[in-house]
């Protein structure tokens, strides 16, 4: 299980999205979903359907301040942000990205304590 956590940033939605709202703010989850919409070269293949939604749903259950992937959800999710491409260059969407590059959320984190 992978967790990766629901940090704010400072880019609003309108900069990303073409009638977004100028005054909200996105977080990880937002940045992640925008990705998960954003068509791959050539179209979606069912396996990309399949994996997105799986991905989705992991989005939709999450609580708190972290999104818990399965790993083969995570590794999908990965590939998808490696090859994703965007419309500015901000660099809190770039501390983001790099933080998939390097590994970041790969890290096993210690069971939630109950």
């Amino acid at each position: 299980m992978k967790k990766i956590k629901i940090e704010k940033t400072k880019i609003t939605e309108n900069k990303i999205k073409f009638q977004g709202d100028e005054n909200k703010e996105l977080d990880y989850k937002d940045l992640i979903e925008v990705a998960l919409d954003t068509v791959p070269q050539g179209g979606f293949t069912p396996k990309d359907i399949r994996e997105r939604n799986r991905i989705q749903d992991a989005l939709d259950k999450a609580t708190g301040h972290h999104i818990s992937l399965e790993d083969a959800d995570y590794e999908a999710l990965e590939k998808i942000m490696k090859n994703s491409r965007w419309t500015i260059r901000d660099e809190s969407l770039n501390t983001f990205l790099q933080n998939f590059e390097d590994g970041v959320y790969k890290k096993e984190d210690p069971p939630d304590k109950k």
